[in-house]
């Protein structure tokens, strides 16, 4: 026998817009039921180093790469990655929302309707109606998702009422919100950011192990490293998140995040299937990252 955890299983989207999430409290032995899961899944959990992966430099690479990681008709997650003081035009489809999320380093992003300076975890969205363009010093990187409607700022952003959005571009600073929330009854500090029907989006702070297990199944997860590493044990094994990698979990897998650095994470999830995008695969490919460690078995 090991350890028993309580684990909350999410039996539909996790977001505010349209059914309310229906949540059923369970035990489970780590041992037993994670470490030593004998289920099938018909999904795979998938490890991503992507920032890695663009970081290298490849065959015909400028100073700025951007690439879509996870992607389904409604939502595309992608990486950006540029070492140069200013980055190229990104990829952005015709007609959808563009959310950026800082991960390294100050960049600063220009708009019709001003500019915008962005830290490590701030988060600006941008309508598709306006245009912009991305400045700073040295190599940075950025979390990019392309959303087809509108996002909201979250119901569970803290001090959500004092957020005044800069005409038709919004932007969150989540660091100055930090003092105003309190510990989680799984540890750590975690809050929404922004919010559709097909996307939730949140950020989590924490310098501990999380105390209780999640199962989720009316949603794809995915969890991102923004900052220092921390693994997720998971019944389909243990993965370690290094800071730009992406862990995809399926619905049905149940998790808890492990470690005691101070991390933190934004967690995306979709109301649809996600996929690895085909970019993605052919950039790792040349790059040397095997078709067993792409499909995650």
């Amino acid at each position: 026998m090991g350890t028993k955890f309580r684990e909350v299983n999410t039996l539909s989207f996790i977001g505010n817009i349209g059914p309310k999430t229906e949540r059923v409290w369970k035990e489970v032995d780590e041992e037993i039921d994670i470490i030593g899961c004998k289920e099938k899944f018909d999904r795979p959990c998938q490890l991503i180093k992507a920032l890695s992966i663009l970081e290298k430099d490849l065959p015909g690479d400028g100073d700025t790469r951007q690439v879509p990681i996870f992607v389904n008709d409604d939502v595309k997650i992608e990486l950006m990655y540029c070492r140069a003081s200013k980055e190229e035009d990104g990829r952005r489809p015709v007609g959808f929302y563009e959310t950026q999320i800082q991960v390294q380093n100050r960049r600063v992003t220009k708009t019709s309707e001003g500019d915008f300076e962005l830290s490590e975890g701030d988060v600006l969205v941008v309508p598709p109606n306006i245009s912009r363009e991305h400045a700073g010093n040295g190599p940075t990187a950025r979390l990019i998702v392309y959303t087809r409607d509108l996002v909201h700022i979250a119901q569970g952003y803290p001090a959500r009422e004092s957020v005044v959005p800069n005409k038709q571009c919004t932007l969150l600073k989540p660091e100055t919100v930090l003092d105003s929330i309190a510990e989680g009854g799984s540890g750590g500090k975690h809050f929404e950011l922004i919010e559709n029907a097909d996307i939730m989006i949140e950020t989590t702070h924490r310098s501990d192990a999380q105390r209780i297990y999640h199962r989720g199944f009316g949603q794809d997860e995915v969890a991102f490293q923004l900052s220092g590493r921390r693994a997720t044990l998971t019944d389909q094994g243990e993965y370690m998140l290094e800071t730009g990698d992406f862990l995809l979990i399926p619905p049905g897998t149940s998790h808890r995040n492990v470690g005691d650095m101070a991390t933190i994470r934004i967690i995306l999830y979709t109301r649809n299937p996600l996929h690895l995008a085909s970019d993605y695969v052919d950039r790792a490919k040349l790059a040397g990252i095997a078709d067993r460690q792409l499909s995650g078995k």
